[in-house]
């Protein structure tokens, strides 16, 4: 992975399909949750060279301001796992955040996460604009599940009412395929996201005891 990284600390990504595929940033965030979830890697690294390398991560990750909300919910996610990425007080700041965008059912939508025009290179803006919930969003598996497994990994107690609105969400809005749904950023043909809407809500349930 690291024979990939860029002078910047980051690494090359399409902006081509949101939210997964959008920016360096984000796919930046992602190599930081291999590096620190990998067993005993970070812990044993005695390599110079890579720990330099390790160091720029973290240094774009810091000096690097996420284009949107989504962004700052995955810096977060990294940063519990790479505590001195935020501090305290920039870790609340985004838990709060996130609690500001959960709805009125208990679940969150990704649309809400950011302005059309954020996504990728905003060139799905139109498309999005026109849908006829844009003012009002559905919750969807994607987001719900990302924010409960996020908020948890955090520290936010299982108890707390509004995890548990959201356990709720999760729990009925299940479909019958087995899938929770999202509606895909990017076109109406395929929703790939679908997948990752599943495995977040299958994270989310089983971080709060409630497979």
């Amino acid at each position: 992975m690291f024979s990939a990284q860029l002078e910047n600390g980051s690494w090359f990504n399409q902006t081509c399909w949101p939210p997964l595929e959008s920016s360096e940033f984000q796919v930046t965030m992602v190599a930081a949750l291999a590096v620190a979830t990998a067993p005993g890697w970070l812990a044993e690294l005695d390599d110079d060279g890579l720990q330099e390398q390790v160091d720029k991560l973290k240094e774009y990750l810091q000096q690097t301001d996420p284009l949107n909300d989504y962004g700052r919910i995955s810096l977060l996610w990294a940063a519990t796992r790479i505590p001195d990425l935020l501090t305290d007080v920039q870790k609340q700041e985004v838990i709060d955040m996130i609690w500001s965008h959960q709805r009125a059912d208990g679940g969150w939508s990704i649309r809400t996460f950011a302005k059309p025009e954020d996504w990728g290179k905003g060139n799905r803006a139109e498309r999005l604009r026109t849908e006829p919930d844009f003012d009002n969003p559905p919750s969807d598996g994607h987001m719900t599940g990302l924010a409960v497994l996020v908020l948890r990994d955090a520290g936010m107690a299982v108890g707390d009412p509004r995890i548990q609105a959201a356990v709720n969400w999760l729990k009925t809005n299940q479909r019958e395929s087995g899938r929770w749904w999202t509606r895909s950023l990017n076109n109406d043909s395929y929703h790939f996201i679908a997948f990752s809407s599943t495995g977040y809500a299958l994270l989310a349930l089983a971080k709060c005891d409630a497979l």
